[in-house]
């Protein structure tokens, strides 16, 4: 893994928006098709929709972004939430899911990016290690595109990289397989999200099993 420290707003040298989310999602098919999406069953990783539920309407409609094997979807369907799942990968446990739950539950396959022009608009959403992979250069048309699918006041709960002693500034790393991960600090999240029309309302640091690293856990509401 290599590290850099770049502002945020830079590319982080990667060549392009489109060439880098098909690296993503080829690592992702990769992870999963070999069972090694450990954080899927991270206790740690839980954590952001219990913080999300403590400001979110009964009954509510949440986009879960990411949604992977679809645990976090779970959550919020026993909680008596309607909730479309989207992800690069369509995985198996989203039949069971889909049992379960029946037209509570729906499903999108494909990159977040290509979806945002949709019509339907969302109470909350739900970003549990999705901001932090894009590259730095896409953040704000990304959260650009969570703000179209958010009614005005809506809900953001995201979950972000970070270390668990406080940075004084974020580090950006490299996988082998290509993927960036950025460790934020609470105040480069908060700019971040201010920036694109949010307002932070609870932030709070979770620790994680892997020695020196936590997850940065932030709500925040669409200003009008």
């Amino acid at each position: 893994m290599t590290t850099t420290n770049p502002g945020i707003g830079t590319d982080g040298g990667t060549s392009g928006a489109d060439p880098y989310r098909r690296v993503l999602r080829d690592a992702f098919v990769r992870r999963y098709e070999d069972g090694a999406d450990s954080w899927s069953e991270e206790p740690a990783m839980r954590e952001l929709v219990p913080l999300l539920c403590t400001e979110l309407a009964a009954g509510s409609s949440v986009i879960d972004i990411g949604a992977g094997r679809g645990r976090d979807m779970e959550l919020l369907l026993a909680a008596g939430h309607r909730v479309t799942a989207v992800d690069l990968v369509r995985l198996p446990d989203w039949d069971g899911i889909a049992r379960r739950y029946g037209a509570a539950a729906s499903f999108e396959v494909g990159d977040f990016a290509d979806m945002a022009g949709a019509a339907h608009l969302y109470d909350a959403a739900v970003d549990n290690g999705v901001l932090h992979h894009q590259a730095p250069a896409a953040y704000a048309q990304y959260l650009a595109n969570v703000r179209r699918r958010l009614r005005p006041g809506g809900l953001l709960a995201v979950s972000l990289f970070t270390t668990a002693e406080e940075l004084a500034e974020g580090v950006l790393n490299r996988a082998e397989d290509g993927r960036l991960s950025r460790w934020f600090n609470e105040r480069e999240a908060t700019e971040l999200l201010a920036a694109a029309g949010f307002t932070v309302t609870a932030v709070r640091t979770v620790r994680r099993e892997l020695p020196g690293l936590a997850y940065l856990l932030v709500l925040a509401r669409r200003d009008a």
